[in-house]
């Protein structure tokens, strides 16, 4: 069982770690540098969280929760949530690509606490997608939101490393919007 004053400590040095990569890259961040920003000890951070991959996992997992917590108009269409959905991703990716750069880093984690949590942190990134467009069916749902998350982080790669354009992701996400349209349509119409 947790205490408040583990939860709390375990929140401080989330909260330092998430700070540090807000300001530098991952690979040049210490977990010397994150137990001092948070005010504990060294062995108390590995006590906590396995490795600097785990850490960094929990702070990317904790992080894309807010980000996909903040939303939409829930008055507006599955075409429109949708869409603003999307476009809420992409933004916090563009925001902050030295995440970014941290999760494609952590895919190659050895850390089974890394690996699951990344593998949380996708599921629940796809789930956030298909839950916009529910009215699909939950097959056809997760379908697309899994081919749009592949669409996004491919171009996100593209962007963030090669110089590409983020404004061509928020484009060629709406035009994937644009060949769901007739089945989201379609669904909304069967429903009413």
């Amino acid at each position: 069982m947790t205490t408040t004053w583990q939860t709390e400590r375990r929140d401080r040095i989330l909260l330092a770690a998430r700070e540090a990569l807000e300001e530098h890259e991952y690979e040049s961040i210490q977990m010397r540098d994150v137990a001092q920003r948070a005010g504990v000890a060294l062995g108390t951070l590995y006590r906590c969280f396995s490795s600097k991959e785990h850490l960094y996992a929990a702070v990317l997992a904790e992080w894309a929760a807010g980000t996909v917590a903040v939303a939409p108009d829930a008055h507006g269409t599955p075409e429109a949530r949708f869409r603003a959905r999307i476009h809420q991703v992409i933004a916090a990716y563009e925001r902050r690509p030295q995440f970014y750069r941290a999760h494609v880093t952590l895919q190659s984690s050895a850390d089974p606490n890394a690996h699951a949590l990344l593998t949380e942190f996708g599921r629940t990134a796809r789930a956030s997608l298909a839950t916009e467009v529910a009215v699909l069916g939950a097959v056809s749902a997760d379908d697309a939101a899994t081919m749009l998350w592949a669409l996004i982080t491919s171009r996100l790669s593209h962007a963030i490393y090669r110089g590409g354009s983020v404004d061509e992701i928020h484009r060629l996400a709406d035009e994937f919007v644009d060949l769901l349209l007739p089945r989201l349509r379609e669904e909304q119409v069967d429903e009413a």
